[in-house]
């Protein structure tokens, strides 16, 4: 017995059968004929409903049908071969149901095969009508060639099913008289219901009711003469074909809408990615079916970089509107996907939409497709999901015609598919100059001399992350200049990096919380995240010398190593360290501690490399450099972390005290010392040596009044403490800063103080350095016969005392006082040989001091070329050490050689950029002679 609703589906059909007959054989005007398609779309949605319980594939036959007839409805203007596809389709579906009636059949299950494989037929034919409405913009759907071609193609194959099914009519049906004709009255009252809608169309609906009358005819004679029933549908064929002539076009063409305007918009800000947007470009225009996978971490510009190539008018040549973008951020799995997909692409609903979608795109010549955020679908505990999303990209990947796209986080494009283009690295940030045009462009502040400093510092601090760029020029366009933004990142970091919303998009650290929650839900995750940590309190990234003496505290390093390096989390470095973009580090840093065992790891492995650190210039210091100088930042990052989670012990003191006098000759800074300094008032132990030392440094940072107040204060302390040696050393300091002060007499009186109680105490060296700075003195004062005897006496008490650094020091300074003699040859041997042993000491302040004077010598020897050559020499040693005063002096001597070149106007800017430097730091003497020199330059350039 056959269910009810499949007997009313079979009713129905033939009540729409009867519809489209009467359609193409009918005259109607273009609205009559709206009506009647109307009407049978009603039909097949009533089929759609009454099949809801039916087997698969008798179900999907009015839903199939029902996609057909609203494609063929968005153009009535149709050709001749859709006539007869329609035709066939119609009568074949009539043949379907009329056999499907006796669910007893015993050919069922070759029946619903045949049924399956025409379904798919169908779904194909659909589907390439499709790409024809897609593919022609602003054209009349379905009048092109193209379209009779696909018919003819497909056609043939309508006619090959109706004979099949007819025959297996003939063998199988059942059916009696009576139930035939209760089946056509119920078609002639189906018809008659539909018609009703127009009054307009009465003698259209005489007509039909003729035609079902005439078919009921031949329906009934087929109890007496099967024979007769097939040459009825023969009949029926005949009569169809000369209504078909005589259908009434409609002129009304519907503009299909292009792909394009589906697109995401275009970047508007987009700068330093030349070269891989070329390299892109070229692969598609050059080849059909480029694989392209861009990678990298989370707030790269991976979307970015895709966008602009998508709208490349070199692409769009070569692609047309056939270009495609689907984001599938949201998609919970391959099903899901492969939905977004489908639904881009405008194609139907389906129970296989990536099958639909891959037959959609094998049709158009050349397509690119854009698969955006594919790190959900890649990254994922579940082993088969990860597989189910590889093998969708290799069905996609595998359309010859295709060019296929992927933006993912990681650095490890999927696997199966032979990559054209695919960065081992990943997406790298974009380059200073990039970024500072990026910053400004969206900011809409013009680029200002007063805050070119801080806006460099500020983009560097964030690795010139492209995300980290956009919403800093974001907050910018609030009116917060790059000074105002960099301290509010010296306070929060990546905290304040957004915009308002909470998306990727908007916030610095929900991109990065992502991928952390990518990798969270990977197995060894957790390994991962803990060795992520570690890397953060490391900005000069994990070296493969301590990643080796962690490997006891993991139960597979590599693997996590490994896992860091796939989710673009870390990016391998010059020396195979492993490295992370600043935002990320401090995010991590922040929210994620280490583990405590690996705390105390890297800790005992750090303070041993502390312990190593040389902290007097001799003999072996280039030597210890060289294998202190790659962990420097690592020690001062995690030096300072130690200092704000511990409390002060003698251990914590000594490492910093050796980093900090390692720094001092090579490149001087206070970091440590400053922040340790807050943790020690309850310790005058170790705050006074520290506020000596922190003093020691700001001389050579020309930090004269910060100096003098902490040299003050120590000396306060010695003198508690009763040390009356560091209490003098002190003295000597301040002599110094003094001095650099212009302040000359007080210089003198404090060297001398300190001088006779070195030599009170027996410490003949610090004795001699106080001779040294009296001749400095001397010098300024134009005494040069006495500073002579000065430079002269320190330097045989250091060479005495095997003080290579002092002897250099003092032979520098004799051959300073030998120019201002005139003696230049007895000055250059002297400067020559200063230079050689401050390079063989590795002192780079020494070595940029003796440059700039012989620099200078050069000038007034007319050696230009010499000269220009140490010059660039000192600048590029002072710029690295921070050396103002020694910045100052290079551009004062410049000043000399382009005046002596005649080149007045470049003398006149050097010497002008020397004076406000000598200002700055306090030097007014040197200051007024390079005032004097501008007023002079200026009255020969009127």
């Amino acid at each position: 017995m056959r269910s009810p609703k499949l007997t009313c589906s079979c009713r129905a059909f033939t009540a729409a059968h009867v519809l489209t007959l009467s359609l193409y054989r009918s005259k109607l005007n273009p609205s009559t004929t709206k009506v009647v398609y109307d009407g049978f779309k009603v039909v097949l949605e009533g089929m759609a409903n009454m099949t809801d319980g039916a087997p698969w594939p008798w179900k999907a036959i009015p839903q199939t049908i029902l996609q057909f007839a609203k494609l063929v409805e968005r153009s009535l203007d149709i050709p001749d071969k859709i006539h007869d596809l329609i035709r066939e389709i119609s009568q074949l579906i009539a043949t379907l149901f009329n056999i499907r009636k006796e669910e007893s059949n015993p050919h069922q299950s070759e029946l619903t095969s045949f049924v399956e494989v025409f379904f798919a037929d169908m779904q194909r034919i659909i589907v390439r009508l499709r790409v024809v409405e897609k593919t022609h913009p602003g054209k009349a759907f379905l009048l092109t060639d193209r379209i009779n071609m696909i018919i003819q193609d497909e056609s043939a194959k309508m006619q090959r099913a109706r004979g099949n099914l007819q025959t297996r009519f003939v063998a199988h049906t059942a059916y009696t008289v009576e139930s035939i004709s209760e089946c056509v009255i119920r078609i002639q009252s189906a018809a008659d219901t539909t018609l009703t809608v127009a009054t307009e169309t009465r003698t259209e609906v005489q007509f039909i009711s003729h035609v079902v009358q005439e078919t009921a005819v031949g329906v009934v004679a087929v109890h007496d003469d099967i024979d007769a029933v097939r040459e009825g549908v023969e009949a029926t064929h005949t009569v169809v074909t000369e209504i078909r002539d005589a259908v009434m076009l409609s002129r009304e063409k519907q503009p299909t809408i292009s792909n394009w305007a589906q697109l995401p918009a275009r970047p508007t800000f987009f700068y330093g990615r030349d070269d891989s947007v070329n390299i892109i470009v070229e692969l598609i225009c050059t080849s059909t079916g480029a694989r392209i996978a861009i990678m990298g971490s989370g707030g790269i510009g991976k979307t970015s970089l895709s966008l602009i190539v998508i709208y490349d008018e070199r692409v769009v040549g070569v692609v047309g509107d056939s270009r495609y973008f689907v984001s599938v951020e949201g998609a919970s799995d391959v099903g899901a996907a492969a939905q977004l997909l489908a639904g881009q692409l405008g194609l139907p609903e389906s129970s296989d939409p990536l099958s639909v979608a891959i037959s959609h795109l094998e049709t158009i010549p050349r397509a690119l497709l854009i698969v955006d955020n594919l790190e959900t679908l890649l990254f994922t505990k579940n082993a088969a999901a990860q597989k189910e999303t590889e093998r969708m990209l290799q069905r996609l990947a595998g359309i010859p015609t295709l060019t296929l796209i992927i933006t993912s986080r990681g650095a490890v494009p999927p696997n199966g598919i032979r990559w054209s283009y695919a960065p081992s690295a990943g997406l790298e940030a974009i380059s200073l100059p990039a970024a500072r045009e990026t910053f400004e462009q969206i900011s809409g502040q013009p680029e200002l001399a007063s805050e070119r400093n801080a806006l460099d510092t500020l983009l560097a601090n964030v690795d010139c992350m492209p995300l980290a760029v956009t919403l800093l020029a974001q907050l910018a366009q609030l009116k917060n200049p790059p000074s105002q933004l960099l301290q509010r990142w010296h306070r929060t970091k990546t905290g304040f990096i957004r915009s308002d919303g909470d998306d990727r998009e908007s916030s610095v650290d929900v991109s990065i919380q992502i991928s952390l929650d990518l990798l969270e839900g990977t197995r060894n995750g957790t390994e991962g995240q803990q060795l992520l940590s570690i890397c953060a309190h490391l900005p000069d990234g994990l070296r493969p010398t301590v990643f080796d003496k962690l490997d006891d505290h993991f139960d597979d390093i590599h693997r996590a190593r490994d896992l860091l390096f796939k989710f673009a989390l870390v990016s391998i470095g010059p020396d195979n360290e492993l490295k992370m973009l600043s935002p990320v580090r401090h995010f991590v840093s922040k929210h994620h501690p280490m583990a405590m065992n690996h705390a105390a790891a890297l800790r005992k492995i750090y303070f041993d490399i502390a312990a190593s650190c040389p902290t007097n210039v001799g003999e072996d210091f280039s030597r210890l450099a060289q294998n202190v100088a790659p962990e420097y930042g690592n020690l001062t990052s995690f030096l300072l972390h130690l200092i704000h989670i511990e409390e002060p012990s003698r251990e914590l003191f000594d490492a910093i005290f050796a980093v900090s006098e390692y720094a001092y000759w090579t490149v001087p800074s206070t970091t440590l010392r400053e922040a340790f300094r807050q943790r020690l008032d309850a310790h005058p132990v170790w705050l006074a040596p520290c506020l000596k030392n922190v003093a020691r440094t700001q001389i050579l940072q020309d930090e004269y009044a910060l100096a003098v107040v902490n040299l003050n204060a120590a000396r306060k302390l010695y003198a508690t403490l009763g040390d009356k040696l560091q209490e003098a050393i002190c003295g000597q300091w301040l002599g110094r800063c003094l001095r650099m002060q212009d302040s000359l007499e007080a210089a003198e009186r404090e060297l001398l103080a300190a001088k006779a109680t070195f030599i009170e105490l027996g410490d003949e060296i610090s004795a001699a350095q106080c001779a040294q700075e009296l001749g400095v003195i001397c010098e300024l004062r134009d005494d040069y016969a006495q500073a002579k005897i000065h430079f002269t006496s320190a330097r045989d008490v250091f060479k005495r005392r095997g003080d290579r650094l002092g002897a250099a020091q003092c032979t520098q300074h004799l051959g300073a006082t030998q120019i201002a003699l005139g003696n230049f040859s007895e000055a250059d041997a002297e400067l020559q040989s200063a230079l050689a042993e401050f390079e063989a000491l590795a002192v780079l302040h020494g070595t940029a001091r003796c440059a700039v004077i012989l620099g200078g010598l050069r000038v007034r020897q007319n050696d230009y070329d010499s000269a220009e050559k140490y010059l660039a020499t000192a600048r590029e040693l002072f710029t690295q050490t921070g050396d103002r005063t020694g910045l100052a002096d290079y551009h004062w001597n410049l000043g000399n050689l382009r005046h002596a070149q005649g080149r007045l106007q470049d003398a006149t800017e050097n010497f002008s950029t020397a004076e406000e430097i000598y200002t700055a730091i306090g030097n007014q003497r040197f200051a007024t002679l390079c005032r004097e020199w501008i007023a002079e330059l200026r009255d020969s350039l009127i």
